[in-house]
């Protein structure tokens, strides 16, 4: 940390709730020396192997900052909560690594003492259960800056870990998962999991009662619980931005004439219990529930495709809802239909608006809401997972391109198969979709997962994060050739563009000295980018100090430089001009904003506004 130097001049300092107000006055302040009185001290988190609490006093206000090497590299963190009591989460270390860390602390005006003798934090090695990741592109200068999340499975032991990773697929942080006994037959259980704005986790309980939120030491601090009618289906766990949780609920029902075989066109019809989804909508306030809809009184209720009898232990699954979002323009839903190799779009009153998917056997009241395709190259989408809106307004998906076909064409065999990121453009007006972008690596690494798997647009630099997340075929052969039955994942940035590159790909594998034939390897059900280990909420400036000097105000303070800060200025407290934004000075979020008529006034206030 720099250490900066502020003449004596004119201060006085007023914070409020969430802007700071500083009121020019001839009051001369002279600092003082900067004592630690109480620490510092480190506490390993039990749940977080690679975290722990830093806890440090001082004789007045200050910042801290903390220089970590550990024995291979050096990193900084610097925090800017101001005040006299510290306990910082502190994140960022790696498995199997010494740490020295070094503490600092700085007060308003700049004066800076560092701690002579470093605290010292011992990390383990990973879980021996936890998959090899095995990194095989690695790009930075071409990356979305920041880290990726994800929660991986061990297919064998059920064991399964949510992992943060950086930029060279390093494990940064991690811990343990449950999981919900076992998984629906071959397939292990799906469980998403994401960053909130504050920095913690957001998760969908495995015993499907609910979500809950978890701090980066791992523990538990808020529960939400969904109406007991209601259970959650770990597929989705959508927290929106108006403070609602969308996610999805199994249910079943009774069918008259449904098919009996995906496989044999003569078979009899039947009456047949079915499973059949329900979105859900509850308060992220209170949990209360707001609002359901049922997806089966929209669409077919006998349409199947190949994967609707595939997992005996789920019955009859013609659906298999497995994501869910908003589209805001038009206060709509967007939901995957993974057995109806389908995704489908629906106003909140339940009125279905369209059906991106294969046109086959869709009943003639569904022929008006099927999109046509145009333009080339054009492929439908089969068994997808998580659709997202970009920035453009199109559809970003996962296809995992589940026999490429419908009943009763001949499928696609798994090991010629293929799966893919794939972008639509859909031009609701005319009811036409073209496909404007995709990328399915067919060149050089072709890739074939049965299940699961995300695509994300990356907001920086416009690349898109693909999670073949349940790998049982690469390139037309098992990924692991001591156990068939095995399957990897690879978690892979790549550029949008219309040869995408790839700048990133992370492997998760068994190890090379694996021995068990009965392998079922690993399964990464979707990935997130996210740009810091930390939140980022916009929080109030606390020590804003300013100089007058010759008519000429000088503001300083220190604040999270991923923020922005707008200085406002005032005779009266309720007239407020703005004045401009405040100037980072360095990369450790020091600030400056310079006023040439600060002086000019007979009372004048500042504050500054975080963005």
């Amino acid at each position: 940390m720099k250490t900066k130097h502020c003449s004596a001049g004119h201060f006085v300092l007023r914070l409020l709730l969430n802007w700071t107000i500083l009121v020019a006055a001839e009051i001369t302040t002279t600092s003082q020396a900067l004592t630690v009185v109480s620490g510092p001290s480190f506490t390993p988190s039990a749940n977080a192997p690679l975290a722990g609490t830093l806890a440090v006093q001082t004789d007045t206000a200050s910042l801290v900052s903390v220089s970590v090497f550990d024995g291979i590299e050096t990193w900084q963190r610097d925090f800017f909560d101001f005040g006299t009591t510290h306990e910082l989460t502190v994140l960022g270390f790696k498995a199997n690594r010494t740490n020295q860390i070094t503490v600092t602390v700085r007060d308003q005006y700049y004066n800076s003492f560092t701690v002579a003798q470093p605290l010292t934090f011992v990390t383990g090695p990973l879980p021996g259960d936890m998959p090899v990741l095995l990194l095989i592109t690695n790009n930075p200068s071409q990356m979305e800056p920041g880290y990726t999340l994800f929660r991986v499975q061990n297919n064998t032991t059920l064991a399964a870990y949510t992992v943060i990773v950086d930029d060279a697929g390093e494990v940064v942080w991690y811990g343990q998962s449950s999981t919900a006994g076992g998984g629906l037959g071959p397939f292990p259980t799906p469980s998403d999991v994401r960053q909130l704005p504050n920095g913690n986790l957001f998760f969908p309980e495995t015993d499907q009662a609910g979500f809950a939120e978890v701090d980066m030491l791992g523990d538990t601090v808020a529960l939400w619980f969904a109406p007991g009618e209601y259970l959650v289906d770990q597929h989705e766990d959508l927290l929106t931005d108006h403070g609602t949780i969308l996610y999805l609920n199994v249910t079943s029902q009774v069918v008259e004439n449904f098919p009996s075989s995906a496989t044999d066109p003569t078979a009899p019809t039947v009456t047949a219990e079915v499973n059949c989804g329900r979105v859900v909508e509850i308060s992220a306030t209170n949990s209360a529930f707001l609002n359901v809809w049922s997806l089966i009184d929209m669409l077919d209720p006998v349409r199947i495709d190949y994967l609707c009898y595939q997992i005996p232990s789920l019955g009859i699954d013609p659906e298999h809802a497995n994501a869910v979002i908003e589209s805001p323009a038009d206060d709509s839903l967007i939901v995957s239909m993974r057995n109806q190799d389908a995704v489908v779009k629906f106003s909140r009153t339940g009125q279905l608006k369209w059906i991106l998917g294969p046109h086959d056997n869709w009943g003639p009241e569904w022929q008006p809401y099927l999109l046509t395709p145009v333009g080339s190259p054009f492929a439908w989408n089969y068994g997808q997972h998580a659709p997202t809106l970009t920035p453009q307004g199109t559809l970003l998906l996962y296809d995992d391109g589940n026999c490429r076909a419908e009943p009763f064409d001949p499928p696609v065999p798994n090991q010629d198969n293929y799966s893919r990121a794939a972008e639509f453009s859909i031009d609701e007006t005319n009811m036409q979709v073209s496909q404007v972008w995709e990328f399915t690596g067919a060149n050089t690494d072709r890739l074939f997962t049965g299940a699961v798997g995300n695509a994300t647009w990356l907001p920086q630099t416009g690349n898109v994060l693909v999670d073949f997340g349940y790998v049982s075929y690469e390139n037309g052969a098992s990924p692991e050739p001591l156990a068939p039955n095995a399957t990897v994942a690879h978690l892979k940035e790549v550029t949008h563009q219309a040869e995408p590159q790839v700048v990133f790909d992370l492997a998760l594998v068994d190890p090379a000295n694996n021995v068990n034939t009965n392998s079922a390897g690993y399964l990464v059900y979707r990935s997130h980018h996210i740009p810091d280990l930390y939140g980022h909420p916009a929080s109030p400036v606390a020590n804003l100090i300013v100089q007058i000097e010759e008519g000429q105000s000088t503001l300083q303070f220190t604040a999270d430089p991923l923020r922005n800060y707008m200085v406002q200025a005032s005779e009266d407290l309720i007239h407020w001009n703005v004045l401009g934004t405040a100037t980072p000075e360095d990369e450790d979020g020091d600030f400056y904003f310079i006023d040439d008529n600060g002086n000019s006034l007979a009372a004048e206030f500042y504050r500054v506004l975080t963005e």
